[in-house]
């Protein structure tokens, strides 16, 4: 068995069916998955599973998202290895030791490509700073995300690629889940 972090996109979004924490849980038991635990927030899964890759995860999870509970969402899977590397991968140690809520990750299905990258980097007309690490983004908001160019619409039309973002200090709490207690 494998231990797996789940993510899935714009769960609970306004406008969208509410899905409880219950039913996703049981959703990923049903399918076979073990030690399953809800994240920091609904939408974030901690499970351990067999021998399938991430892709097929992926795509088990979606599938049975749509056909159990009527939701149409993207889902990212990482190993825990995987997980642990992105931690240690990140490329701005500092920012996200004095500011950890405005450092995002951004999770993609498939590396980003280097030119797109610096199609993205060439984009942005504020402070911030994104760097491509493995299937992640690291993209800094030194002046919050609110108001911030470097928006989800941008990174997705530049990289031709859907993404899931989750804060550092989510991260570092899907980390701590991988931790024997």
């Amino acid at each position: 068995m494998s231990l797996h972090i789940a993510l899935l996109r714009g769960v609970n979004a306004a406008g969208g069916r509410l899905i409880t924490a219950d039913e996703l849980t049981s959703l990923l038991t049903d399918l076979g998955h073990t030690e399953v635990r809800m994240g920091p927030k609904v939408g974030d899964l901690v499970f351990e599973s067999g021998e399938r890759t991430g892709a097929e995860l992926q795509t088990q999870i979606e599938t049975e998202l749509m056909a159990r509970l009527g939701l149409r969402t993207d889902v990212y899977v990482r190993t825990a290895e995987a997980w642990r590397a992105l931690v240690a991968a990140n490329p701005f140690p500092d920012f996200a030791a004095a500011d950890p809520g405005w450092l995002m990750t951004l999770f993609c299905k498939d590396t980003p490509d280097k030119k797109a990258m610096g199609a993205l980097r060439a984009a942005i007309r504020g402070t911030e700073q994104a760097r491509a690490e493995s299937r992640q983004i690291y993209a800094i908001y030194p002046d919050g995300v609110g108001g911030s160019k470097l928006t989800t619409s941008l990174v997705e039309k530049t990289l031709g690629t859907r993404i899931t973002g989750r804060t550092w200090t989510a991260v570092l709490a899907l980390a701590d889940m991988l931790e024997p207690v």
